[in-house]
């Protein structure tokens, strides 16, 4: 009997706690997600190809269903159009074409022709746009693959976009941004 109440109580509860505790992050409401989506605009960057990767494993939160860590792609890089240090953000495992975006990366010589979700009142933010603080962009889909099946593969729908803005701002966005930026 203990076994059985250990199971259907303790696990569950242990896992609400540790996610509360250890798991947090920032929280984000769906009305952050989205106002945080809505102040973004649309805009077109080029990756350069000698750009390098940088891969970060976070804990998304203890689960009894599905994968308890993602990766966190970056690609640092200074954009001359808008003077600033950009890093796409690209969260993997996903969706089942996650792997592929990375693969198709950096094929061109001129480098790659991306569209891009750019937030404004990041963009417009002093405190953004250095080498220490990049203004991040998540993409679309890349304008100059190789082959059309590149094409299809690196597409980021509006539905996937909110969950890659979504685990920025719970894991990544600082929480003194954070509060900056939706807590005012």
């Amino acid at each position: 009997m203990g076994y059985v109440i250990g199971l259907v109580i303790g696990i569950p509860l242990f896992i609400l706690v540790a996610n509360f505790f250890f798991f947090r992050g920032n929280a984000p409401s769906e009305t952050e997600v989205l106002n945080y989506i809505k102040n973004s605009n649309v805009d077109t960057i080029i990756l350069p190809q000698n750009v390098q990767e940088n891969s970060e494993q976070y804990i998304k939160g203890l689960s009894r269903r599905g994968r308890p860590s993602g990766f966190l792609d970056k690609y640092p890089f200074f954009d001359k159009k808008n003077n600033k240090h950009f890093v796409m953000l690209i969260i993997n495992f996903l969706d089942n074409t996650s792997v592929m975006r990375s693969l198709v990366l950096r094929r061109n010589e001129e480098g790659d022709k991306i569209s891009v979700r750019i937030n404004q009142d990041q963009l417009n933010n002093p405190k953004y746009g250095t080498k220490e603080n990049p203004v991040p962009v998540f993409p679309i889909d890349i304008l100059n693959a190789k082959w059309d099946s590149d094409i299809s593969q690196f597409h980021v729908s509006e539905e996937l976009n909110k969950i890659f803005v979504e685990q920025y701002l719970k894991h990544f966005m600082p929480k003194e941004e954070f509060k900056e930026m939706f807590r005012k």
